[in-house]
């Protein structure tokens, strides 16, 4: 299994640079170019183990959230019978952003932290995203950032 993760990552890399890239349009038409940028993207994830372990752990996660968000929107199609005022809400995909952002955080304090664990305050030997959180300064930034995020939402709000 150890030996198909990484071509796993470079096929998984491939398809969603590929597809991003036509469904925008950002270099225009061509799917010869689409397909030779995603190909230079998918090799440099290859050949960086820290962007396959990335990619490795996020993926399932990923699935998982996609597979129950759709279980939810079922569940809720069988009791209203229209589903699509439930998918036009901004909410839902405000809430879907911020659990993909918490997903990737978490991956990449999974895959960095013993790289920058040396530099945190208080160094522990093995970290993890407890151990950050808890932390007394990372703690005090996240709330300020929190109050930050409140308060600039309640003053723009109007």
């Amino acid at each position: 299994m150890v030996v198909i993760l990484p071509i796993l990552a470079f096929l998984f890399v491939f398809v969603v640079v590929y597809a991003l890239l036509t469904k925008t349009k950002i270099l225009g038409g061509n799917s010869f170019i689409h397909s030779l940028l995603s190909l230079v993207i998918s090799l440099i994830f290859s050949m960086s183990p820290s962007a396959t372990e990335i990619t490795v752990l996020t993926t399932p996660w990923i699935a998982v959230l996609i597979t129950t968000v759709f279980f939810i929107l079922l569940i809720f199609a069988f009791v209203h019978g229209k589903i699509e005022d439930v998918v036009k809400s901004p909410i839902i995909g405000i809430i879907l952003v911020i659990v993909i952002l918490i997903i990737f955080i978490a991956a990449a304090i999974n895959v960095f932290g013993p790289i920058f664990s040396q530099y945190m305050p208080g160094y522990q030997q093995k970290p993890g995203l407890i151990s950050y959180i808890t932390n007394p300064t990372v703690l005090g930034g996240l709330i300020l950032l929190i109050i930050a995020a409140v308060t600039s939402w309640i003053f723009t709000k109007k």
